[in-house]
């Protein structure tokens, strides 16, 4: 079995995921637009929160566009209900209120459950009202058929945080490199219907070996999903983790293809993991393409005089500790020692309350808050001791030379505070009569302004 890391960390860096640059620009218009809803526009009032990521922003599956298409950001914006709109109101009002700005004017588009703010490169904003009713509920609306759409998105955003957490973080590659293989065929399949097909062929306990690396995760969920589907005769019921079919979106026709390509793919991968050292390079490019180990380099750790635009993102940064080496604990962890490292938010400029879960934004977080992280679920019996690391990532953190790494001894509660933009990470681990028994990292996207 050859797993070949460095030239899928290589193909996904340099073909599959959404460009640094991109990601900026994501980020930095979905803050602006955020700002002028919620303080500037004629709809301050009926605004309750921040905007929410949705979709593959929410989900970090958004991949590099393929030639002729855009990439593009889903949100909701969170509203009270007014009981004198009718459904198909809220998107109407919506548009009049962003091209009531000199920014957004003449950039909007009504569409059926969202307005749509198409920029100048490639690059589109859906911002789909969102609103709790009365009794709680919340739900989209359909301004053509003048109806109430009940969703709840955010719960499909923690169902797949939390899937991808059992992966060691895998299942989002995995998502990013089939929606590649998507773009390039003849599927017709909604990238929310790929990802939740894919997120349900996760199991916890399938221990570490099926999920210990990319083409490892690649090869179990591709191959458990051909092996779901290949003896249906129509698409099954695909939750949307509030009792709907997301399968709704697929055509027989579509889903027909889906078993094809899924049994080809699952074929031409599983040789390509089991193939030697040798044939293996040859073999990806079979699924991939040549591009596949194209750029793959040796990538050893850099030093702290390192370019700027070096992010250091999931090498072992200048400085950064190891729990084996610097702390002499050693680390094995055991199946059936658990916990959820869960972390929180402090409440919106306009929102009140308690600190909200950082997964129901699918850790999208804006500067400025003060943040909690929480050691829960233990199955680990007391006493314990309960070892932290914080680990900064992205330009900003090189350029402060603060990219951290230490790993301190604590208790079962940590905070911090998000200071400046970057796809950080906090890292805990629960350590039993001096050995690491579990472990668990609460991801941490801070949003740039």
């Amino acid at each position: 079995m050859t797993a070949r890391v460095r030239e899928f960390n290589a193909f996904l860096r340099d073909y599959v995921n959404l460009n640094q640059t991109r990601v900026n620009t994501l980020q930095s218009r979905v803050s602006s637009l955020d700002k002028f809803l919620g303080d500037e526009s004629t709809l301050g009032d009926l605004v309750t929160d921040d905007v929410i990521p949705q979709g593959s922003f929410a989900h970090k599956t958004i991949i590099r566009p393929y030639i002729g298409n855009d990439f593009d950001a889903d949100v909701l914006l969170p509203m009270d209900e007014d009981p004198d709109w009718e459904p198909k109101k809220y998107t109407i009002e919506l548009q009049k209120a962003l091209e009531a700005s000199k920014r957004y004017e003449g950039k909007t588009t009504l569409g059926k459950r969202c307005v749509t703010i198409d920029y100048a490169d490639d690059f589109h904003i859906d911002v789909v009202p969102f609103i709790t009713r009365g009794d709680g509920t919340t739900y989209i609306t359909h301004r053509i058929d003048n109806e109430w759409i009940r969703q709840d998105p955010v719960a499909l955003t923690e169902w797949i945080e939390e899937s991808s957490r059992a992966t060691n973080g895998h299942l989002i590659r995995v998502i990013r490199l089939v929606k590649y293989l998507r773009d390039r065929s003849s599927l017709n399949v909604a990238s929310v219907v790929l990802t939740a097909l894919l997120t349900e062929r996760v199991h916890s306990f399938a221990g570490v070996d099926e999920y210990q690396n990319v083409a490892t995760t690649l090869v179990s969920l591709i191959e458990d999903l051909n092996d779901y589907l290949g003896p249906m005769s129509s698409a099954p019921w695909v939750d949307d983790r509030i009792g709907q079919n997301l399968a709704d979106r697929l055509t027989q026709t579509g889903f027909t293809n889906l078993q094809s390509q899924l049994k080809t793919w699952a074929r031409k991968m599983r040789a390509a993991l089991d193939a030697p050292s040798s044939e293996s390079v040859d073999k990806w490019q079979d699924v991939f393409g040549d591009k596949f180990g194209a750029s793959a380099k040796a990538e050893p750790m850099l030093s702290a005089s390192a370019a700027p635009i070096e992010t250091y993102e999931k090498r072992e940064a200048p400085g950064e500790q190891s729990l084996e080496r610097d702390h002499h604990i050693p680390v094995r962890i055991q199946p059936e020692a658990r916990f959820r490292l869960v972390g929180r938010m402090s409440a919106t400029r306009r929102a009140s309350g308690r600190y909200r879960p950082m997964s129901a934004t699918g850790n999208h977080i804006p500067i400025g808050r003060s943040l909690s992280f929480t050691v829960e679920d233990c199955t680990v019996p007391a006493p314990y001791d309960v070892y932290w690391k914080v680990r900064n990532a992205g330009i900003e953190a090189v350029e402060r030379h603060n990219l951290r790494g230490q790993i301190v001894k604590g208790g079962d509660k940590m905070t911090e505070h998000s200071s400046f933009a970057g796809n950080h990470w906090v890292q805990a681990w629960i350590v039993k009569n001096g050995v690491a028994v579990a472990t668990d990292i609460q991801d941490v996207t801070i949003t740039s302004s």
